[in-house]
């Protein structure tokens, strides 16, 4: 049940974000694009991504409550439109009886699916089979099914698997006849399945949810206790927390509401646990928790799991500072729990009503805001929201942040006039600004300094052009700047929103709206970044993939050097503990490092001599180019950051923007060390490669000059784990 409501959460997430239209113009999106004439390699690369996203634009017009038909007959009008045949066919598994049904094209006989079904029944319903395959049926191959498909005019045959995180789904394939199949076929085939995998699965769903609507009706008391209870800890479950929480913000006409606290706790580093120890044990450990948490409970108190590794307590007649003590139990009961594979430990952040809000929505965002400081301040700690207080305690063991009082870096890009009043309105918020008078100045100070967040003047700009916001903007991509104008005209609000901005404030302005404004648009950040993660390990993986696939084959002798990129760039962040999220933006952002190479030239990306000065300058472009690449994606935008800078050294002296010190992410900064590491130890057509002493040492020679000590020293200690170095080579003196 767990995995099910995880797989629905996932895929409603992606489908309700697609725009709603009908299915009709599904073929008119994807018949817009045609295959280039000439075949070049950069020719076809060009042809196949603009395929690719003409296919998800096309199938996102589908809507979310279309049923399976319409969503099975869109699929094959997808297919039709880009294939190169006539002739398709979608075979799709009944998830409630098991059985195989199938939407065809025109000219597709009963005869033929039959026998398609009987030739390779175990590609459409064998649950790890996910890669696809041909048949030449003008072979001679004496089978009976073969002959039915040959004797219907059919030549060759491309399949694929349509699996999702609940197992098999079913299976795309397109039949050729006099004309073969292309050669992009087969990877548009994958892409299409991909997609179509998180539709169908969606599609039951709805069907699923209609039939206990329609046919539960009446439902006994164990199905109600079910429906209150989360099935995997035994605690209430996400529903059931809401409605208790619902109910105490809600009181008597002319009487106060109740003094309650609520407790919103996570579990630390729990991604990394699944991942390294499996679900079984990820599970044991939420059912751990969740022990903990009920043996703490008082009479009339609420312990419920809220999504995932996230747990929730309602303290009734309890305040923060009494909820803090409960917390700090909690805390120390988790941390001290037996635990054979590794310590558990959690974050927690707490919010009081009516103190610090009365309705459900706001008390919970507190406490998560709460959490989220406890998490980013070193986790295993309890934040309450709005706090001045300090834990007594030691703050390794027990501390406790003020929320409010961790300081934010504003760069405040203005004149005179305006940045005094801006700088004034921001007084007494415990802010740390910086003024540039124009965009140049600005593009200088975030070279060498890093910013929460830009507030911008239209006036600073070149001729007050909003077009030039880009020369900001395109530095950090994912950190939010909020333009200030003059100007109600609703073209230069887009024009802003398309050059980067997040936000646009509109003079004349109440100063006291500057806080708030800053606070929304760094929470809307890090929601973006939250739900990168969360669809990171989802369907966008699978298109990741098939991008890196395709740099592979465009660059041949660095085949396999993002996958190698991203093993060490994660050995790294083990090494050094670093959160989650930033953990899961490293591992996308060292799988696409290298994207921007799809537009490299090929008689620059695949020479075998030294590049000449022009060559080079087209290389130099690859980090630009790939941040271009996936920051179309709103999600991936401190991606695309990431992406852009991992090839800027700490003195200055990288590229493209010359980036120095704490300006790089430091993200950027441990894909440099694993990019470095892994070219020096690989052959290359114009040189020999290093072993993995020499290469390590060449690092070392260039701590705190290209990169940093401590990611140089944390790869040192996984090449000994691995056995690639005996012991970290002693460091020359400076």
């Amino acid at each position: 049940m767990e995995l099910k409501n995880h797989v629905i959460c996932i895929i409603a997430t992606l489908t309700l974000a697609l725009v709603w239209f009908c299915i009709s113009r599904v073929r008119k999106a994807v018949a817009a694009v045609k295959p280039p004439e000439s075949t070049s390699d950069s020719q076809v690369m060009d042809y196949m991504i603009g395929m690719l996203k003409h296919v998800i634009e096309a199938l996102s017009e589908v809507g979310p409550q279309a049923r399976l038909s319409d969503v099975s007959k869109a699929i094959v009008d997808v297919c039709l439109a880009t294939l190169d045949t006539s002739l398709v066919s979608l075979f799709t598994i009944d998830p409630f009886v098991g059985g195989i049904e199938y939407e065809a094209s025109e000219g597709i006989s009963s005869s033929v699916q039959n026998a398609f079904i009987k030739l390779a029944g175990g590609l459409v319903t064998e649950r790890d089979n996910r890669d696809p395959w041909t048949l030449d049926v003008d072979r001679n191959i004496l089978d009976d099914n073969v002959q039915v498909i040959r004797d219907s005019g059919i030549r060759s045959i491309i399949a694929c698997p349509i699996r999702s995180a609940a197992g098999a789904s079913g299976a795309l394939v397109a039949y050729y006849g006099r004309n073969a199949a292309p050669p992009h076929a087969i990877h548009l085939i994958q892409a299409i399945a991909a997609q179509a995998s998180a539709m169908i699965s969606y599609a039951h769903e709805i069907e699923q949810a209609s039939i206990f609507r329609d046919g539960l009706a009446g439902a006994n008391k164990e199905l109600t206790t079910q429906a209150a209870v989360d099935g995997l800890t035994g605690l209430a479950n996400h529903r059931t927390f809401q409605q208790t929480l619902q109910d105490l913000c809600t009181s008597p006409v002319g009487r106060p509401l109740r003094t309650f606290s609520l407790i919103m706790l996570d579990v630390d580093h729990f991604k990394m646990y699944n991942d390294t120890y499996g679900h079984q044990e990820g599970d044991r450990v939420l059912r751990t928790v969740a022990d903990v948490l009920a043996t703490t409970l008082r009479q009339g108190d609420t312990a419920a799991r809220y999504g995932g590794e996230e747990f929730t307590l309602i303290l009734r007649d309890a305040d923060k500072h009494e909820a803090l003590a409960v917390a700090n139990r909690i805390r120390h009961a988790i941390s001290t729990q037996e635990n054979n594979k590794r310590k558990i430990t959690v974050s927690m952040g707490i919010a009081e009503c009516p103190i610090d809000d009365t309705t459900p929505s706001a008390i919970i965002e507190k406490a998560d805001r709460a959490l989220y400081h406890a998490k980013i301040t070193g986790r295993n700690r309890v934040v309450l929201w709005g706090s001045t207080e300090y834990n007594s305690e030691s703050i390794d063991e027990n501390p406790c942040i003020n929320v409010q009082s961790e300081a934010k870096t504003v760069l405040v890009v203005a004149n005179d006039r305006n940045a005094n009043h801006i700088s004034k309105a921001l007084s007494r918020t415990q802010c740390q600004i910086d003024i540039a008078e124009d965009s140049a100045k600005a593009a200088e100070l975030l070279k060498t300094t890093g910013f929460d967040i830009a507030l911008v003047a239209l006036s600073s700009l070149p001729g007050a052009d909003v077009k030039s916001l880009s020369d900001i903007t395109a530095i950090h991509p994912h950190m939010p700047v909020v333009l200030i104008t003059n100007s109600h005209l609703l073209e230069e609000s887009r024009e802003a929103l398309h050059r980067g901005a997040s936000d646009v404030l509109i003079e004349p302005y109440n100063a006291s709206e500057l806080p708030m404004l800053i606070e929304r648009n760094l929470e809307r950040c890090r929601l973006e970044r939250q739900r990168m993660s969360e669809h990171g390990t989802s369907l966008m993986l699978q298109a990741i993939d098939s991008l890196v696939a395709a740099i592979d084959a465009r660059d041949h002798c660095t085949a396999g050097h993002s996958h190698r990129v991203t093993t060490l760039s994660l050995a790294i962040a083990d090494e050094l503990n670093m959160p989650t999220d930033d953990r899961a933006a490293l591992e996308l952002s060292a799988r696409l490092h290298d994207i921007g190479k799809l537009g490299v030239p090929d008689n620059a990306l695949n020479k075998r001599t030294k590049l000449t000065e022009a060559e080079w300058e087209l290389m130099y472009q690859h980090p630009v180019l790939g941040s271009k690449i996936v920051g179309t994606i709103d999600e991936l935008a401190y991606v695309s950051t990431i992406i852009r800078h991992h090839h800027e050294r700490l003195d200055g002296t990288g590229y493209p923007d010359g980036l120095q010190g704490p300006a790089i992410p430091y993200p950027a900064r441990v894909i440099a060390v694993a990019d470095a590491y892994e070219a020096m130890t690989t052959k290359r057509a114009h040189r020999k490669c290093r072993t993995p002493r020499e290469a390590f040492i060449e690092l070392q020679n260039h701590v705190g000059t290209y990169y940093n000590e401590e990611i140089v020293d944390a790869l040192g200690r996984r090449l000994i784990c691995s056995g690639e170095l005996t012991a970290i080579p002693e460091r020359k003196a400076a």
